[in-house]
């Protein structure tokens, strides 16, 4: 059979039903699906036009961020140590109100593509409250896979106009739109209102952050008499399209209610951790089979965009937390990281695992590293021992953007020029 991309490693991990590991494997891609998955003398079945041997390596889903601001990369570092409240007010937000424009967006926005591809990030669910159309522009050149939810902050951008980049984005392979309005301590209740119809009446998901902070569920219940969790569900904005960032605070109730209506979660335990919010209820949200990705936030709170930091940190997070070394295994948080993350937003037919049929998103890690030898688990090096700048090949829906280390759909040195150029402005 004749494809168009074979590629070949070590390990093949398709991330399918039984976390399967197979040797000296290989994936075949036609146009943008996989068309195959084997092993060994399999594939001799298959001619390439372009063939990829990572030698040595580990073949993998590309991973899914599923909460990020994608803009946000100039601000990385420019307030550090600081909790939410004051990290947020007094220092993010007017930051953003001296420095946000378009020219912002596009740059900024450029470098955490360029992180996201450098550290096999293939898809990401952003929120920002501007110029997410500059940012689809920009997410399109550099050939990843993103949802880009409108935040509903500025003006401009009302529920009408987030309807409106949605139906011009439908068709789009790489790119959809979302509403995401920021929290219930950010936008009012007429606002919630107007996203919980437009989200029904045009079959639109819904990005939220949700119960980040201690400070925030306390301040909803002193003022509504409910969690922001409550709050929301009274609102019905609650259901399987919608996705809760941090979900931190989540008392019983919450997390049935979570489970009753469906709701999704993105785990950022690195913003989490750095921030002081909190350990989410982790645990808790697994057993009830509450479906939970991995986000990283934005690069001024976490401060990268490393997918593999943000596996490592939720696995022992949530072991020092419970005492209990048990508590997320390395499998879970590489499953967080892709097929998990494509459930959250639900997207787990089309990505998220290579499986025959879904869209060509792949990854290889290259093994022949010092901090990557012996290797006795896949799954273990990949949430202990492996970073980012050990991916060394990114294919997004069927194309191969990153081969070698070398970006092949963005300036690196320029992207990289214009960020100093920011910092010394700054």
């Amino acid at each position: 059979m004749l494809c168009d991309l074979i590629i070949k490693g070590k390990y093949v991990l398709p991330m399918d039903d039984e976390l399967s590991i197979i040797k000296d494997g290989f994936v075949a891609v036609s146009e943008n699906k996989i068309c195959a998955v084997g092993a060994g003398d399999e594939i001799k079945n298959y001619q390439a036009k372009e063939i990829i041997d990572a030698g040595k390596a580990i073949v993998m889903p590309g991973l899914i961020n599923c909460h990020t601001h994608a803009a946000m990369a100039y601000f990385r570092g420019l307030a550090d140590d600081l909790p939410l409240n004051d990290w947020l007010f007094n220092h993010i937000f007017p930051a953003e109100a001296k420095f946000v424009n378009e020219e912002f967006v596009r740059k900024s926005g450029a470098l955490s593509c360029l992180e996201m591809i450098k550290s096999g990030t293939t898809c990401f669910n952003d929120m920002y409250f501007f110029g997410q159309e500059f940012l689809a522009e920009i997410v399109e050149k550099a050939g990843l896979r993103a949802v880009l939810g409108l935040d509903l902050k500025t003006p401009g951008y009302t529920v009408e106009r987030v309807v409106e980049l949605a139906k011009q984005f439908k068709d789009n392979e790489l790119v959809k739109i979302a509403l995401a309005p920021h929290s219930v301590y950010v936008c009012p209740r007429d606002v919630l209102e107007k996203v919980k119809q437009a989200a029904g009446a045009e079959n639109l998901r819904v990005h939220i952050h949700v119960s980040e902070t201690k400070k925030e569920v306390e301040d909803c219940k002193q003022a509504r008499g409910k969690t922001p969790v409550e709050y929301l569900d009274e609102l019905g904005l609650l259901a399987p399209a919608t996705m809760a960032a941090h979900s931190v605070w989540l008392d019983d109730n919450d997390l049935k209610i979570y489970k009753d209506r469906g709701v999704k979660a993105a785990h950022c335990p690195i913003s989490n951790m750095k921030l002081a919010s909190g350990a989410a209820p982790l645990a808790k949200m697994l057993e009830l089979e509450i479906p939970v990705g991995l986000g990283t936030d934005g690069a001024a709170s976490n401060n990268t965009q490393d997918l593999f930091m943000e596996m490592r940190g939720c696995a022992l997070m949530h072991k020092l937390a419970s005492l209990n070394p048990a508590v997320v295994s390395a499998r879970q948080a590489v499953k967080m990281a892709t097929i998990d993350g494509a459930k959250v937003l639900g997207r787990e037919k089309e990505i998220g695992s290579l499986e025959i049929g879904k869209e060509a998103d792949i990854i290889t890690i290259n093994l022949n590293k010092p901090h990557l030898a012996p290797l006795y688990d896949s799954y273990s090096h990949l949430v202990y021992c492996a970073g980012g700048s050990d991916v060394e090949n990114v294919v997004v829906n069927g194309r191969v953007i990153m081969k070698n280390r070398q970006v092949k759909t963005l300036d690196e040195n320029k992207i990289l020029r214009e960020a100093e150029r920011f910092n010394l402005q700054h």
